[in-house]
């Protein structure tokens, strides 16, 4: 047998051994998850005890130790007694997917029949009852196995990986079982030799495969892959520093020797520097085709757009329910209100914010083959339960896929506090709003209230007067002031009316002012038919008009004329007052740009109430004598940005 093949025992046991470790720390660290089958951690300290007694055993032939020595078939006892624990292992985990009750009664049979098989077989290996124990250990696994696979192999029962693997394990078992005899027999062929001694290895590899609810089997791919890469590039290094071939190539060079060592670090550098490159590939490769991973970052980014196009609650919770289901090829995903669900049915670690393992054997499911429940933390509570359920046409969830779901699932709650802090916005702004309209509209009223009595004030005096000179007439602008303050009281709570029932307000109202300035008052009237139905503040012209008789009309002496008009003025209303009496000059002002007197502050006031900085009233100087008060208010439907 050539030289390198203790060699290649050594660096495949070692690595065999970490790689059983790690196994077994994963599935000791899994089976506190609710729901864990035992047989996961009965499988990896099998394997544990393959690889370690393997690998004691070839320490041992290292060192010159004979295989007939007691440390050396304690080795191999312990070895051997892993290989014949591993059936039992196996068909624990295959136990699961026997739906049909014959099946269900077939497997507990060869259950038994396995157990009893291994407590044989492992108290004659280590008591050394056996001239060939290995042939003996092997053949038992191969029997039971095949057993096993044909009560409880059914594909449409079974995960595609898990019955896939199983089939591999099978074959690889059986293959042991027909190498290591024929090997035996041909003491020149060393290739079956350390196959049939290693194909226990690849049994290994293919277990985690088998673990139902195995939440580090991603995990497990990502640390297996690299301990087993480091084990193939330190077995390819081993073979070409003892092959001929670098042998070959330095004898012809001036100095063999350093020839030889110079090769052999190139090696060395070319299979590190290759490491990393074959390890990423392989391992994402792996990820996509056993655990059905996808590539975690496009996919929270693109479940995160979805989140912030939903506007309501409603939507967003059923984004994230679909953004879950297709990324992850998951059989069903929903979210349940916390509120929703009886008190003390969740796991308290889920109230606190914890992702939640879900026993497929306990009382409460939220839904048919659900893992986990991912909680959804809003306004500062846990809000929403998010479960998952994968199916059985792909593997359980991984580690990997479970911190996934939490990141979206934290992105779901965020946009649901947005979307509750743009609620509270928008409420507080309608308060904001009610309230201010309740103000302007308190200020309207109390600035209307201000209007009433002035003018009835004046109103009388006027007929006061008449009474004394004219009692025809004083009766008859008594009916004409009747008619105007049911105008007046019509409007009390109407705070808009149109153009056209001001003007016509007017008109009335300047009838009952004709019987103080008799003939010599002419009035004319123009009215845009444009904005004849636009809304405008009512009694907003009559102070104004008001103001033009006391103070420019009537202390000018013989026939005076007062103009009246609205028009548009783009998205603008020009309502104007001019007269040709005294002119600005005999009204006293106040401040600059502010006029002076009850009516024309009013005036002011409900301007800014209503249109805040979007309307205005000003006096100016008319051309030809007089005085001009001239009101912008926007039209309705206009920018009045």
């Amino acid at each position: 047998m050539p030289e390198y093949i203790p060699a290649g025992d050594l660096i495949a046991f070692t690595s065999a051994v970490v790689l059983t470790i790690l196994l077994l720390v994963l599935t000791l660290r899994a089976a506190k998850l609710p729901g864990a089958p035992k047989a996961n951690v009965v499988f990896a300290a099998c394997a544990l005890a393959w690889s370690l007694g393997g690998l004691l055993r070839t320490i041992f032939q290292a060192v010159g130790l004979p295989n007939t020595a007691t440390l050396s078939t304690s080795a191999k006892a312990l070895q051997l007694t892993g290989a014949a624990g591993f059936p039992l292992a196996v068909l624990l985990v295959w136990r699961q997917f026997a739906a049909e009750p014959r099946q269900q009664r077939s497997v507990r049979v060869v259950i038994w029949c396995a157990l009893i098989s291994f407590v044989g077989v492992s108290a004659m290996l280590w008591r050394a009852a056996l001239h060939s124990p290995r042939e003996a250990t092997v053949v038992h696994a191969a029997v039971i196995l095949l057993a096993g696979a044909a009560v409880s192999l059914r594909r449409a029962t079974m995960p595609r990986v898990v019955y896939l693997t199983s089939l591999v394990i099978v074959i690889c078992i059986a293959g042991a079982a027909i190498s290591i005899p024929v090997s035996n027999r041909i003491a020149s062929n060393f290739v079956l030799e350390f196959a049939g001694a290693h194909l226990i290895l690849v049994v290994i590899l293919c277990s985690f495969f088998l673990f139902a609810r195995f939440r580090y089997a991603d995990v497990f791919v990502h640390y297996g892959m690299r301990i087993v890469l480091a084990g193939v590039w330190a077995t390819l290094l081993t073979f070409f520093m003892q092959s001929s071939l670098p042998l070959l190539f330095a004898t012809h060079l001036h100095s063999p020797g350093a020839a030889h060592i110079f090769l052999v670090v190139l090696t060395a550098i070319g299979l590190l520097l290759s490491f990393t490159f074959v390890d990423e590939r392989l391992s994402a490769a792996l990820n996509r085709r056993l655990f059905h991973a996808p590539n975690y970052r496009v996919a929270a980014h693109a479940v995160a757009e979805s989140l912030r196009a939903a506007p309501t609650e409603a939507e967003v919770l059923a984004a994230l329910e679909r953004g879950a289901r297709d990324s992850l090829e998951l059989s069903n995903a929903q979210v349940f209100a916390v509120d929703t669900i009886e008190p003390g049915i969740l796991p308290a670690a889920t109230l606190d914010g914890q992702t939640a393992e879900l026993d497929p054997t306990a009382r409460w499911q939220p839904m048919s083959g659900a893992e986990a429940l991912i909680p959804i933390t809003s306004n500062a509570r846990v809000s929403h339960i998010f479960a998952v359920a994968p199916g059985a046409g792909r593997p359980g969830l991984v580690s990997a896929a479970l911190d996934y779901l939490r990141g979206i699932a934290a992105q779901c709650g965020h946009r649901l506090d947005a979307i509750q802090r743009e609620r509270d916005a928008v409420e507080r702004e309608s308060r904001e709003a009610l309230l201010l309209q309740h103000v302007a509209e308190a200020e309207l009223s109390a600035l209307r209230a201000q209007i009433h009595p002035h003018f009835l004030f004046n109103s009388l005096n006027t007929i006061a007067d008449l009474i004394v000179r004219d009692p025809t007439r004083a009766e008859e602008m008594t009916l004409r002031l009747a008619r105007v303050f049911r105008h007046v009281l019509a409007q009390l709570r109407q705070p808009l009316i149109t153009v056209r029932e001001e003007i016509a307000f007017l008109e009335t109202y300047l009838h009952i002012e004709e019987a103080r300035f008799g003939d010599r008052l002419r009035v004319h009237i123009d009215l845009d038919p444009e904005v004849a139905a636009s809304d405008i503040p009512s009694l907003i012209l009559q102070p104004l008009v008001e103001n033009a008789l006391k103070h420019g009309i009537g202390p000018k002496p013989g026939s005076v004329q007062l103009w009246i008009s609205a028009r548009a003025h783009g998205p603008f209303i020009l309502l104007t007052v001019e007269d040709d009496g005294m002119g600005l000059e005999a009204r006293p002002q106040a401040l600059p740009e502010q006029p002076h007197g009850v009516g024309l502050i009013n005036v002011a006031e409900r301007l800014k109430t209503l249109y805040h900085d979007r309307a205005s009233v000003r006096l100016e100087p008319r051309e030809g004598g007089g005085a001009r008060a001239i009101v912008t208010l926007p039209r309705a439907g206009s920018d009045q940005s």
